[in-house]
């Protein structure tokens, strides 16, 4: 007898077949769809090159992904118990935390569950317009007029504006909450340095406000300290009468009436005993699962500039922390799509990139000196954040960048200051140095006598990197930069002995959005009709970014889609 395979298992097989990447979309569109009869109907004919290799065209391309596919239904019979509850947060990171202690403190019941073995958290800036922080160390708020005016253009006007002013409307509330909560349990917290205004002043389109809080301790700067937070906010839950589970992770979504009605419960494994049990929430689940980066098919057809950025093993590890290739595999994405759900308007979606850090740079900066790809030719104004250096590193052969530097930077490029607290002294030019030299003795730093010698160590092609750093420290005295029209007072030669060089690449950290959401934070269908009883805090929220993200409003993921979408959310399903 001639074994069959479903439609899932063609795409699957497909999947795999093509590296999991692009071509299960192109074969969606060529499998059996049954009419009633025997024979299959007709879809779009697939046509080849002589090499047997898909040619693409426009109705191939609008075919289902592999991972669009829904899996077959848990049935009830593998369902161990169902747990109740009035709201569901799944995921344990910032927004999830806020979101599930906000409604606990209203009195309402609470689950939270995640696929993590504890708390989950990276960097530690929250942007926030104005604070008590802020109050207590006499830091005035920014124009906010004046910087949404610069986000909108930097994003095309292609944002949720909505979103932006509900943020906004609740930002200082959002935070002075959440300062409250951390000093409360002895957790202190302050303002992060940011660009200093000598590399990026008021005027500059690329000036970064004072805006961004921090935890901190003895272990964590303000800019790092993201875990005390999560593990604070977990703690508060469970004394506000919330119940955590870990290591649990959410596979389906129950949504009534055949996929048609609202969401009233979440199926999830447990993962060491992998039995299954239904959550059933009276009031709403909530998705706070992260990013999507480390599913290669979703970044391919929603972020696939990033591509290389992504390893193959990304995804493997729910406790990740600090990581640069590939953070999670879109679970929560995944399960709206299979009830349902549309995709967000904007795509690509954004990422939040930048450039490998330890350079000879300011906080917040790319190497504002002189920079080589790797066929020793200079190719961009350097006078940029570390976001926008980034992405112009990714548009070079081999996506790598040689930042190219000598003595006499650490004296005429400062003041210098270190990542951390914003009241941090400066850096002596002795420290700058001693910094350069602590990173050659790591190897991520090379140094030399000679230019020559530098050029060998970073195996450029020797004639041409000479060449340029000659034209770079030429356009340095001419006080003009005739090539890339960079500021003259960042115009800084390569000229005292010894000289420094690095070779750095992108360095990724997330990508944003995903579902289509509304204003109260729902997730709605393609056609924009919100879907009932699911919501999405944090990374998830769609439409709220776009093109990059800049970095300009230091902190505002943290502060905005985590910390106060979750503040607001928690209190207004509290409420229903």
């Amino acid at each position: 007898m001639e074994a069959k395979l479903d439609r899932r298992d063609f795409l699957k097989g497909a999947a795999v077949g093509a590296a999991g990447i692009g071509v299960a979309s192109m074969l969606g569109a060529c499998t059996p769809q049954q009419n009633g009869g025997d024979e299959p109907e007709a879809t779009a004919p697939a046509t080849s090159t002589t090499d047997g290799d898909l040619i693409l065209n426009a109705e191939l391309a609008d075919s289902k992904w592999s991972f669009e596919i829904p899996p077959d239904p848990i049935p009830d019979s593998d369902i161990k118990e169902i747990v109740e509850a009035e709201i569901v947060v799944v995921g344990a990171g910032t927004s999830g935390l806020c979101t599930a202690v906000s409604a606990a403190e209203q009195g309402a019941d609470v689950l939270l569950i995640s696929a993590s073995k504890a708390p989950v958290s990276r960097g530690g800036s929250n942007h926030a317009i104005n604070s008590k922080v802020m109050e207590r160390e006499g830091v005035e708020p920014y124009d906010l007029e004046k910087f949404m005016m610069r986000e909108r253009i930097l994003a095309a006007n292609s944002v949720d504006q909505k979103k932006w002013s509900k943020l906004f409307n609740n930002n200082e509330e959002a935070m002075n909450w959440l300062i409250d909560l951390m000093e409360e349990r002895g957790i202190p917290m302050t303002l992060e340095t940011c660009a200093p205004e000598v590399v990026f002043g008021p005027d500059d389109p690329q000036f970064i406000p004072l805006a961004a809080h921090g935890a901190y301790s003895e272990d964590y700067d303000p800019g790092s300290g993201q875990p005390l937070i999560v593990n604070a906010l977990a703690e508060i839950l469970q004394e506000k009468g919330g119940r955590i589970l870990f290591e649990t992770k959410g596979v389906q979504l129950i949504r009534d009436d055949d996929n048609t009605g609202r969401v009233s419960a979440i199926i999830a494994q447990d993962l060491n005993t992998e039995e299954y049990t239904k959550y059933a929430a009276s009031k709403a689940v909530v998705l706070a699962t992260g990013d999507f980066s480390a599913d290669k098919e979703m970044m391919k057809k929603y972020c696939p500039s990033m591509l290389p950025l992504i390893a193959d093993d990304a995804g493997e590890d729910y406790d990740v922390g600090p990581a640069t290739t590939g953070l999670y595999k879109g679970d929560g994405h995944k399960m709206g799509l299979w009830i349902g759900a549309g995709w967000q308007r904007n795509v690509p979606n954004c990422p939040m990139v930048n450039v490998q850090q330890g350079t000879a740079a300011q906080p917040y900066c790319g190497h504002c000196g002189l920079t080589l790809n790797i066929n020793g030719e200079r190719y961009s104004n350097e006078h940029a954040t570390h976001s926008y250096t980034g992405r112009a590193l990714m548009l070079q052969p081999g996506q790598v960048s040689f930042p190219i530097w000598a003595t006499n930077y650490a004296s005429e490029y400062g003041p210098w200051y270190a990542r951390g607290a914003f009241d941090l002294p400066e850096m002596t030019t002795e420290e700058v140095i001693a910094d350069w030299e602590d990173k050659v003795e790591s190897g991520r730093f090379v140094k030399a006598d000679t230019l020559e010698e530098l050029v060998e160590l970073l195996e450029l092609p020797k004639e041409t990197a000479l060449a340029s750093i000659a034209r770079y420290n030429e356009l340095c005295e001419k006080g003009h930069d005739d090539d890339f029209f960079k500021r003259a007072d960042q115009m800084v030669p390569v000229r005292d002995a010894p000289f420094y060089g690095a070779r750095v690449g992108g360095r990724f950290l997330t990508v944003m959005g995903g579902l289509r959401t509304n204003v109260d934070l729902q997730v709605c269908q393609d056609d924009d009709t919100p879907i009932e009883g699911l919501y999405v805090v944090g990374t998830m929220v769609g439409d709220f970014f776009n093109n990059t993200y800049t970095f300009l409003m230091e902190g505002l993921n943290y502060g905005g889609c985590c910390v106060t979408f979750g503040y607001v959310l928690g209190r207004e399903l509290a409420a229903k």
